[in-house]
């Protein structure tokens, strides 16, 4: 889900085009980033890249607001306050709802809008110039005297925003890029222009853009500012139905030795990244490690997939010591439970197996490249919902065009976040995300239907290994907890090369009843969280892991399983 935050982007970029086909390009991010601690290079590492966007985005935005006598000072608590009370569910409400597609000399579609309630667009060819259409809007009906909508009109190749406030017949150019590919040509033909409607005005969107935004800050510091948790918290509860409590003794010490190889470690940092992972999957973590412990002189390590950010010194597939890694835990804000294995499992793992497999991993770059296909199971429902009511959803139409418009804006982190994944589901190498697109349904595979290939531990993509341009494996934090275990023996009774671990999520690492349902705590574990199954060792805020040890390991397992807020409902194989 960290693509998100390029669509946030993107939105800010082009709020001040109305009449014209944005196209984008990384020089227009550049400027668009300017200069000084925002400013980038094309040579950032992807959290470095993220957090300058972050930082951008919240710039702009509130520099929008105030110009618009909505002033906001971050550092005021009263105005922070006006700010989050002005709309009681804001995060990602900017997220425009697809409406319809036109496509070029076809009949019109037709819409009820929120504003004109007879709405219907058109689009015609222009027979001296094949790379311009006409976009034609029609009005009519207004709900009231003052009214008005705010669409987002988009192809994979480019986009326009316009508010449209008086009723009649509105003739927008759209014109496709100079160097447009042919399959960004093919696109706009069979799929058309896609229109996306604001459920608001622009002053709002820009608002709920930028409370979204404010999620984020602790990506710029190493700990997390309560003011911050404390959004995350209202977001988590709101969005994923996630209650957490405050804790009072912040830091559990448990004798190192009550932790073994295979055991698991649930985190979830209020950072907006985690509480955004865990909606979206329905967990209750954003991150998850494993502990291995050196057969060799017994120490305790813990071993994880993360990336070098404002708050963790290294970056990849690493093994830390224990008593290091808590402390470094603390710093950075961690909420960490203790999940082990069951009696049996302990024996049967195999440690010398699971370290052998670290090895080979070990240096390998985070799993950006897998990260969003290894959760999108389905066509529908797995895409995070809106409340109240949780009816607005992302859709693969977003997706869609969000994977052609980031391939030119950024297109090193669309190669990185996308493209490599596309490749591998229509079996191609090279291709950018409109020419996958435009070769699976070559193929007979629709683009809904492409997030859905499952992922397979089999496949290799173009990463870097400490640093250094390799081919590797792709691993996001869970798919990594899962690929220790397999090698650790843990499926071997059912076949281990039956679960792909690229399709598990933190949710179902931790569902697994290779885990202790019911683990004998220590006492100051019971103490500090006497309702808590699981023992809670560092946080601030309690952390329970939703639908703990209940699933039996199977063959094929998530790979076609739902994930829709609030309930987060499944079939008994999932």
């Amino acid at each position: 889900m960290k693509w998100a935050l390029i669509v946030v982007a993107c939105f800010l970029c082009v709020s001040a085009v109305t009449a014209d086909t944005w196209i984008p390009s990384f020089d227009a991010l550049q400027r668009w980033m300017g200069t000084g601690p925002t400013a980038i290079t094309g040579h950032e590492a992807f959290p470095e890249l993220r957090r300058k966007i972050i930082q951008r985005v919240q710039e702009v935005g509130l520099e929008f607001l105030q110009e618009n006598n909505f002033p906001i000072d971050m550092t005021n608590t009263e105005s922070l306050d006006k700010l989050l009370a002005s709309d009681p569910y804001p995060y990602f409400g900017f997220i425009p709802d697809y409406t319809a597609s036109a496509l070029p000399d076809q009949p019109a579609v037709t819409w009820s809008g929120k504003c004109f309630k007879q709405s219907s667009a058109q689009v015609f060819s222009d027979p001296t110039n094949s790379s311009q259409y006409t976009l034609s809007i029609t009005l009519a009906e207004p709900a009231s005297l003052l009214c008005s909508d705010f669409y987002l009109f988009s192809t994979m190749s480019g986009l326009q925003l316009k508010s449209f406030f008086f009723k009649g017949t509105h003739n927008l150019t759209w014109t496709l890029p100079a160097d447009v590919r042919a399959a960004e040509r093919w696109d706009v033909q069979t799929k058309g222009i896609r229109v996306f409607s604001f459920p608001s005005g622009e002053l709002t969107a820009v608002s709920q853009l930028v409370q979204t935004a404010l999620l984020f800050t602790t990506e710029l510091t190493k700990g997390v500012p309560e003011w911050v948790a404390q959004i995350n918290l209202d977001f988590l509860a709101k969005y994923a139905g996630i209650k957490m409590t405050p804790r009072a003794n912040q830091s559990v010490e448990v004798d190192d030795s009550l932790i073994q190889s295979g055991d698991f470690l649930g985190i979830i940092r209020l950072d907006g990244l985690d509480p955004m992972l865990a909606w979206a999957m329905g967990s209750t973590t954003g991150h998850t490690t494993v502990a291995l412990r050196d057969p060799a002189d017994g120490q305790l390590y813990i071993t994880e997939s993360t990336v070098n950010d404002s708050y963790w010194p290294t970056n990849g597939i690493q093994k830390t010591p224990y008593k290091q890694w808590v402390l470094q835990a603390r710093d950075a804000g961690y909420q960490v439970v203790h999940a082990p294995l069951t009696a049996a499992n302990r024996a049967n793992f195999n440690v010398t197996a699971a370290w052998e497999r670290f090895d080979e991993l070990q240096g390998l770059d985070y799993g950006y490249h897998n990260l969003l296909f290894g959760w999108v199971d389905t066509e529908t429902d797995n895409y995070p919902c809106i409340p109240p009511d949780f009816t607005r959803c992302l859709e693969w139409q977003h997706v869609e065009i969000l994977v052609g418009l980031a391939d030119r804006l950024l297109p090193f982190a669309a190669d990185l976040i996308f493209n490599q994944g596309l490749n591998h589901r229509v079996n191609a190498t090279g291709l950018h995300a409109a020419e996958a697109v435009y070769q699976a349904a070559q193929q007979g595979i629709a683009m809904k239907d492409i997030p859905p290939i499952v992922e397979s531990d089999d496949w290799d993509y173009q990463t870097t290994r400490n640093g250094v341009p390799t081919t590797g494996k792709s691993m996001v934090c869970c798919v990594f907890v899962c690929n220790m275990w397999k090698a650790g023996g843990l499926f071997d009774s059912i076949g281990r090369d039956t679960v792909n671990c690229a399709e598990l999520t933190n949710w179902d690492d931790y569902v697994l009843n290779i885990l202790d349902p019911a683990p004998q705590r220590p006492p100051q574990c019971v103490a500090a969280d006497p309702t808590n199954p699981l023992c809670q060792l560092e946080g601030a805020y309690t952390l329970v892991l939703n639908n703990y040890s209940t699933k039996p390991i199977y063959s094929h397992m998530a790979e076609k399983c739902p994930s829709l807020p609030p309930y987060y409902k499944k079939p008994e194989n999932c």
